[in-house]
């Protein structure tokens, strides 16, 4: 295992057990228009994606005729909902960043949320209680979605650390594509995707006690 000196953790399905409830954000908000959700069609074409270019996939695909910043204003107010509601910690979460402060490593997030659903996350979980100021997201790389991976480049940037300083924990094989992209290891947390989805990452482990493991091998 190499030696790293920064955690850089994707925020939903990794830090915040949320995908359940944005399946239901996407429910009703399709439901408005009477079109059909399917999450094992839909999910997959928007897991990494910013919120307004899954606006845009799903207007498109359903042939919304409503304008694409009304629709994307509608579902981000959905989201936000449920996120400020129903959102919790991921299991193991909280253990395992004890861990990355016990090995003194800096840590933080890079995800494609929206801001406007990271301060409703914020205001409910407190996620600076963990990662302080060092929450990045994809308005600050000019809206640029994984698996592009300027998001995890900022990160680095950010932190002070090279790309091979850092490793990533991600859910989604887009989120994987993009910290190998960045020059990063990787490791494919599965759940929100099976394991052979997560095929790019360097190691994929089923919880967050199976990466505990590996790094103190």
């Amino acid at each position: 295992m190499p030696k790293f000196t920064t955690a850089i953790f994707d925020m939903d399905g990794v830090v915040i057990d949320s995908e359940a409830h944005y399946h239901k954000a996407d429910a009703a908000f399709l439901g408005k228009y009477g079109a059909p959700y399917d999450p094992k069609v839909i999910s997959p074409l928007l897991i990494g994606r910013n919120l307004k270019e899954g606006t845009g996939i799903l207007k498109e695909m359903f042939g919304l005729g409503a304008d694409l910043e009304q629709l994307f204003l509608e579902r981000r107010a959905l989201f936000a909902g449920v996120t400020e509601n129903f959102v919790g910690y991921m299991p193991g979460f909280k253990e395992f960043f004890q861990l990355i402060k016990a090995k003194n490593l800096k840590a933080c997030i890079a995800t494609s949320g929206d801001d406007n659903v990271i301060e409703a996350i914020e205001k409910s979980l407190k996620l600076s209680q963990y990662f302080g100021s060092n929450i990045f997201r994809s308005s600050q790389v000019g809206n640029k979605s994984k698996p592009d991976p300027a998001i995890f480049l900022y990160a680095a940037q950010q932190m002070g650390a090279r790309p091979e300083d850092c490793f990533v924990i991600e859910d989604a094989p887009r989120g994987v594509e993009a910290a190998k992209r960045a020059g990063m290891f990787c490791f494919g947390l599965a759940g929100t995707f099976i394991r052979e989805k997560l095929v790019g990452a360097d190691i994929i482990v089923d919880s967050f006690a199976e990466i505990k493991e590996n790094m103190l091998a």
